[in-house]
Parts: structure tokens; sequence; C-alpha cells
């Protein structure tokens, strides 16, 4: 009877973790090259849509099922030279940690490397008051520095599960 039970318990195990596997690596692969062979590449979960403004430096993407415009879900991932530039230069020139109001900061691991993540309220002025959250992330590697901004007029919850996507997927190199 435990043996049969263990022989149960394993295959449900098993069947939860292909299911989970499943979930995780579904959607889409995107990979982007700039001039010098230098590569960006992630999943992104399906109802996303990417496109390159500046091959492997700027890349934009926004959730296709996104009707409300005030709830608009977008993510833009930027690629610049740390050469003479360091992280806090470009945190601290970044328009939503300029305007915003970081509610929440941690680190998290991004390509075998550590990074910064703020959450931020957007904001718009006194007038307008919170527009929506942006989770920006930040981190340094092979002589780069990357952003990458989820930007949503509404809750930065309601996006957990594609950023997860996007970020446990995120690769750069050669």
């Amino acid at each position: 009877m435990k043996k049969k039970f263990i022989a149960i318990i394993t295959v449900v195990l098993i069947i939860l973790l292909v299911l989970g596997y499943n979930i995780m690596t579904s959607g889409t692969h995107y990979s982007s090259k700039d001039s010098d062979g230098n590569e960006i590449s992630f999943n992104y979960p399906n109802g996303w849509a990417f496109q390159e403004r500046t091959p492997g430096e700027l890349i934009q993407g926004e959730k296709n099922s996104t009707e409300n415009t005030t709830n608009r879900s977008v993510v833009t991932i930027t690629r610049i030279s740390a050469n003479g530039t360091s992280m806090d230069q470009v945190k601290n020139n970044n328009i939503y940690f300029t305007t915003g109001k970081v509610f929440n900061e941690t680190n998290r691991s991004i390509d075998g490397v550590q990074a910064t993540v703020l959450d931020i309220d957007e904001m718009g002025g006194p007038e307008r008051g919170k527009l929506g959250e942006v989770k920006l992330v930040i981190f340094s590697k092979d002589n780069y520095i990357y952003t990458i901004s989820f930007v949503t007029g509404g809750s930065l919850e309601n996006l957990k599960s594609d950023i997860d996507h996007i970020l446990n997927s995120f690769q750069t190199g050669s």
C-alpha cells in the first residue's frame, strides 16, 4: 500500500513539473543582435509583441490584449556601453526614477549577475496623481549596462507572471 502511494505521488509530481516547465517555456523566443554580434534574447508570454528600435540596443514590446490605453502594458529594453557610465548614473537619469516614487527595491539574478529591481509609482504631477506602476531592472554585464522597464497603467501585480517569464529567460552575449 505504501509503495502504491509513493508511486502515485511521484507520478503526480512529475506531471506538475512538466506542466510548470511548459508554462515557463510557453510563448515566443526573441533574439536581437547588434552590428558587433552582441545578442539580447529572451522568451515572452503569448499576447506580447516586440520590435527592435535599434538592433541589440533598444527593444520595445507591448501586451496586445491591452485594450484600455490607461491600463496599457509596455516593456522597454536598453543596452548602453558601461565605458565611463555607472549603474547609478543610468538609474539617476531614468525618467521613471526621477519623476516617480520608489516603493520597493530588491535584488535578483538575471543572466547570472545581480540586478537592482525598483518598483516605482509612475506619477503624472500633483494634478494628475498616480498614473500606474513601473518595474525598473538595472544590471551590468560584459561592459554593458542593461535596463528593462515594465510599465503598466494598472498594478505590477497583474504583470508578475509576464515579468518573471521574461526576466527568467533573459540572456546577453555574443
